[in-house]
């Protein structure tokens, strides 16, 4: 099961999708509460919404076969952690592009002072956003996801980083965990605070030097899809 990232849609999974489905696993693309509309539907939404949206789909394909792996990009990431440490049985192993435990960016940090301003969330409910962050300029010209992203939705992100960041220990699933050297969205020591971070015995990670931070549309897709379906057909088999 392929979760998408805040703000945008699952089509940024679908690279991945069909490079999974092609290797022979059935795949199911979420799409997360209050995406691939509005900006204004996502602000009507809370991080419990999107894990409901997950949790629904973690369900839905366990209908189709009795073993999931979650495959989760940025704050898709969160979400599959977050599952995978609430639901051991249900979630056979985990595939984490770029999972945002952080952002570079650090004046989101500063949010949640802002907003005990009187009547700031009411003038400025919507922020702009800069270009997709992708290193492939094609890519990123065709790249779905709002331009806007709504404050609520970036303090929810926020609550969602520090409820996640206190479960890793608790996940102990197979993990392949892959981060774009040029990222510039989340930073590459969420891929070393992973690393130390997970009780996974089966601990797998790559850096791909010619990405950015949407990892499943950018110059390493292919490289990207080549070791998820290597990794989740090994996983496969050691539980056969």
């Amino acid at each position: 099961m392929l979760v998408h990232g805040l703000t945008a849609t699952p089509e940024e999974m679908r690279p991945l999708a069909e490079r999974l489905a092609a290797a022979g696993f059935p795949v199911r693309l979420v799409r997360l509460a209050g995406h691939a509309t509005t900006p204004h539907d996502l602000a009507r939404t809370r991080w419990t919404d999107w894990l409901a949206s997950a949790a629904d789909g973690l369900q839905a394909q366990r209908r189709v076969t009795p073993r999931v792996a979650l495959v989760g990009f940025s704050m898709g990431g969160l979400l599959a952690l977050q599952l995978a440490a609430e639901r051991p049985r249900e979630v056979e192993a985990l595939v984490l592009c770029a999972a945002a435990l952080e952002l570079r960016t650090p004046g989101v940090r500063l949010l949640p002072w802002l907003c005990r301003l009187p009547g700031i969330r009411q003038r400025i409910p919507l922020l702009p956003k800069g270009g997709r962050d992708l290193a492939d300029r094609t890519a990123r010209r065709t790249s779905q996801a709002y331009d806007r992203v709504p404050v609520g939705a970036l303090l929810d992100l926020l609550e969602l980083q520090r409820r996640v960041g206190a479960l890793l220990p608790r996940v102990r699933q197979p993990a392949l965990l892959l981060h774009g050297r040029l990222d510039r969205t989340v930073p590459l020591g969420c891929h070393d605070r992973l690393r130390r971070g997970l009780a996974s015995a089966w601990l797998e990670s790559h850096i791909l030097e010619r990405s950015a931070h949407v990892l499943p549309e950018d110059h390493d897709r292919d490289e990207v899809g080549r070791l998820a379906a290597d990794f989740l057909e090994r996983v496969e088999r050691a539980g056969a």
